[in-house]
């Protein structure tokens, strides 16, 4: 990327206002047991949250969870010097698993950051590290996470993700794996529990290794004891898959019929494997599916859709087990700003253990019922989100964003994000017969009554770019979404010149060229220096005939340049020379008027040494032809080079739709006439005008338009039906860097919810209200199915009528701190220096289990 850029980028800064609202403090209902009491609350309507990570913290500072101790050490508070100073390179909370109180949550370290220095190395869009972090600062007033810095302002070593164990009920918090710790730096995407072990997957470097290898990893939360259980790629092939643009992330996992199923890949690609004990290791793994099984859809290559999503995610529905896929590769592409979308493949296993693949949502060829991404109208989405409830399979668009990014930062083309945010995301579901129903979405052709929930693509939010994660809690459905007008907020400091890919310089430059350029060319019979911008009504109809070649080289022996001297006896330098002084004068005469300058030599027209060379060379070896165009063409090309002027002085200003509305125009015009145009000419003017260019300037403002209404911070959605929606929070409750809720957990008697946060670390956000009630559960009882209730009467608006948009309609949430005198103080792990704290703890412990027994044998009785 050029410097340039950046040192213009550089100089501007994003305004980021955040208002809090100061509430009275939420008081926990009654019915929560929980030593848990926030100092940092979201309410909306009947819904409240608590911050559980750093907990007396505000928003839009700090988090992760853990905090960061320089040199690549984290803690948790309280350990090691460790004093709540948070660790914002822990930026996700990736995957998430539960087991009585606790919530395991595994992390992705420096999400963005990591994503720019994948497209430095392995997509090939180098650029200076420096520069692009310098760059970023401005960007986001030094919000953006972009590495941990020493107290010098140098750079320290990475943390790199981490797996924590954090009790929901207390806030104690344990750290399991980090690179620090245990020499492991895991970057899990998906979490299951499955009988009593928790299964990991992701994949997970060792420390000082450049990548990491796609891995199971298995947790005993009776003993939290930590192994890795399968690897799809060794130590001795990870090398040829880095080299290859392996995406070794895997994320897809479900149980099944009883028996545990994963994805992962290899270097031949991806598969899908069963184990009925995978914490028996890699031996207890079944392959049951390959690529070719899957119809050759997986794409798992960094340069594919979404970074090789390859296989997304995989649920049970009706006996049956649903592998939705990325599909999206270079070589399928629609269109040059779409990828290819998902796709759906139903596996049933047959009575001898074999397993046969239907396609659902795929290639019509191959027998699937819905083309790929369901709607063929719908072509962003590069995957989606899958949830079962009330006999349904909801199914929840998660469009391509990381390719637009890409677009974004190093081209400066807005039109693959622009296409996104002008579908959004829509939510299906589909029946046990694969019926295929809109829930929330814009009406296409398939769907011309749109949602049954009256809601238009991302629920009414364009900025939604993902359905990230959903799940079933005490008889509800939540949706969680990723909002993109947190990251994508910079775009609006873009400057026309970005936007055209040159430097205010450049533009006038080139101009310049193309002025003298065609001063050379120009018909003979032109007048020479109008005072306004010619028009075709200025011109004779009888004198717009191309002549052929002879009598133009005939005419120019006695046509004049500038009305000095016959062109045969000039030198091509003294042409040149002339042709600049006849340019000079034929703009700034014809511009006198209308925009005056204070200098005479603001319109003087000079060249660089090389433009100079080129324009004689032209003449000497004829590709350039003096009087070569008719008075039509010339009249034509003056009038478009008047117009392109005044654009010099707007291209270093921030884009603009006025911007937009002037460059579109003289596009237009341009090409009425452009093919009329000899080749040499007709190439230097698509330099500065091109249809890329025209319908970049155009997306750039369908963005503004879409991120001038939006609202930072992610979406929290909840129903209990399918077809009418509560708001819980549209604004990452209230915090606008958090950009996208990524977990969801679940236990008996809660639900915590793990942010997307880029900018100051992941958070842990607690509901708090309303709260479920219980009977006490032994917790290394296994999970059982949640059967959600199913609502009394449920809404189905009739299919000849458009149903109205049934969003509860709830006052805006706000997000409170609540200071007390009392500052919360987490429970402290390892050695302790008073031996009295571990033997009162332990007596207590005693004492509750025994009173547990004893409860529990009476309600026996």
């Amino acid at each position: 990327m050029s410097k340039s850029l950046f040192k213009r980028i550089g100089t501007s800064v994003v305004a980021l206002s955040l208002v809090i609202s100061s509430l009275s403090a939420v008081t926990v209902s009654a019915e929560d047991s929980s030593d848990f009491h926030p100092s940092v609350t979201y309410a909306k309507g009947d819904y409240t949250f608590g911050k559980l990570s750093h907990p007396d913290k505000p928003v839009s500072t700090p988090d992760g969870i853990v905090d960061y101790l320089g040199s690549g050490n984290v803690a948790v508070t309280g350990e090691n010097g460790a004093t709540g100073q948070g660790d914002q390179g822990q930026s996700y909370a990736w995957s998430a698993a539960s087991y009585g109180d606790w919530m395991y949550v595994g992390t992705c370290y420096a999400a963005m950051g990591n994503t720019l220095e994948l497209m430095d190395t392995i997509l090939g869009d180098n650029f200076d590290p420096e520069i692009m972090r310098a760059a970023l600062k401005a960007m986001f007033n030094g919000t953006f996470f972009y590495g941990h810095e020493k107290a010098d302002g140098t750079l320290d070593e990475d943390s790199g993700g981490i797996l924590v164990k954090v009790n929901v009920k207390t806030g104690e918090t344990k750290l399991l794996m980090s690179e620090s710790t245990t020499g492991q730096g895991p970057l899990f995407r998906n979490a299951i529990r499955f009988n009593d072990k928790l299964y990991f997957c992701g994949s997970v470097r060792a420390k000082g290794q450049r990548s990491g290898l796609p891995s199971i990893y298995c947790v005993d939360p009776e003993t939290d004891e930590i192994n890795c259980v399968y690897t799809g790629i060794t130590p001795a092939e990870a090398g040829a898959a880095y080299k290859e643009g392996i995406s070794t992330g895997i994320r897809g996992m479900a149980v099944f019929d009883g028996e545990f199923i994963a994805s992962c890949v290899g270097v031949d690609g991806p598969y899908i494997l069963k184990s009925s004990d995978p914490s028996a290791g890699q031996s207890s793994f079944k392959k049951i599916a390959t690529k070719s099984d899957l119809f050759n859809y997986p794409a798992y290559h960094y340069t594919d859709s979404i970074y090789g999503g390859s296989i997304w995610e995989m649920v049970e529905f009706n006996g049956s087990l649903y592998v939705a896929l990325c599909t999206g590769t270079q070589d399928n592409k629609p269109d040059e700003h779409t990828m290819q979308s998902f796709a759906i493949v139903r596996g049933d296993e047959n009575s001898d253990g074999s397993w046969t693949w239907t396609p659902v949502v795929g290639d019509k060829s191959d027998g699937a019922r819905y083309t790929f991404g369901i709607d063929p109208e719908r072509t962003r989405a590069g995957a989606c989100n899958m949830l079962v409830y009330n006999d349904h399979l909801y199914i929840g668009e998660y469009e391509d964003i990381e390719i637009a990014l890409e677009d974004v930062v190093f081209n400066k083309n807005v039109e693959f994000l622009a296409k996104n945010l002008e579908q959004s995301v829509s939510l299906y579901r589909m029946d046990k017969n694969e019926n295929m129903e809109l829930v929330v979405g814009d009406a296409t052709e398939m769907f011309p009554n749109g949602g049954i929930s009256g809601l238009s693509s991302g629920f009414g939010h364009h900025e939604n770019q993902y359905i990230w994660q959903s799940t079933v809690y005490d008889g509800k459905m939540y949706f969680g979404t990723f909002d993109s007008s947190s990251l994508l907020e910079p775009i609006g400091q873009f400057t026309n010149g970005d936007l055209l890919n040159m430097t205010p310089e450049e533009w006038k430059s080139q101009i310049n060229y193309l002025k003298v350029f065609v001063e050379l060319l120009l018909n003979k019979y032109l007048p020479e220096y109008p005072n306004q911008p010619l028009t075709a009504d200025n011109t004779d109809s009888d004198d717009t005939v191309q002549p052929d070649s002879s009598s133009v080289e005939d005419e120019a022996d006695n046509a004049t340049v500038g009305g000095n001297a016959s062109e045969s006896n000039l030198s091509s330098y003294e042409m040149v020379q002339n042709a600049i002084a006849s340019a000079t004068k034929r703009y700034s005469t014809a511009q006198a008027a209308t925009y005056a300058s204070e200098k005479d030599e603001d319109n003087a027209i000079t060249l660089s040494d090389e433009q100079l060379d080129a324009l004689m060379s032209g003449l000497e070896n004829g590709s350039i032809k003096p009087n070569s165009l008719t008075r039509k063409l010339s009249t034509d090309l003056v009038e478009l080079l008047l117009n392109m002027d005044p654009l010099s002085s707007s291209i270093d200003e921030q884009g603009s739709q006025d911007f937009v509305d002037e460059y579109s125009a003289i596009y237009d015009y341009y090409t009425e006439f452009d093919s009329e145009l000899p080749d040499k000419l007709k190439e230097l003017l698509d330099i500065l005008i091109t249809i890329t260019k025209k319908d970049n300037l155009i997306a750039f403002g369908k963005i503004l338009c879409y991120l001038g209404s939006a609202e930072r911070g992610f979406d929290l959605y909840t129903s209990e039906d399918g077809a009418s929606f509560t708001s819980i929070t549209t604004n990452g409750f209230g915090d606008p860097y958090n950009h996208g809720l990524r977990t969801f957990a679940t236990g008996d008697d809660w639900m915590v919810i793990g942010t997307a946060n880029p900018f100051y670390g992941t958070q842990l956000w607690k509901m708090t209200s309303p709260s479920k009630t219980v009977d006490p559960v032994d917790p290394s009882e296994p999970d059982k199915p949640v059967d959600p209730e199913k609502p009394s009467n449920p809404v189905k608006p009739s299919d000849s009528v458009k149903p109205t948009p049934s969003i509860t309609p709830i006052t805006s949430g706000t997000s409170s701190t609540t200071l007390t005198g009392k500052k919360f103080t987490p429970v402290k792990t390892g050695d302790m220096t008073n031996p009295i704290v571990p033997l009162a703890i332990a007596g207590g412990s005693l004492i509750v289990i025994i009173g547990a027994v004893f409860v529990l044998r009476k309600k026996k009785h």
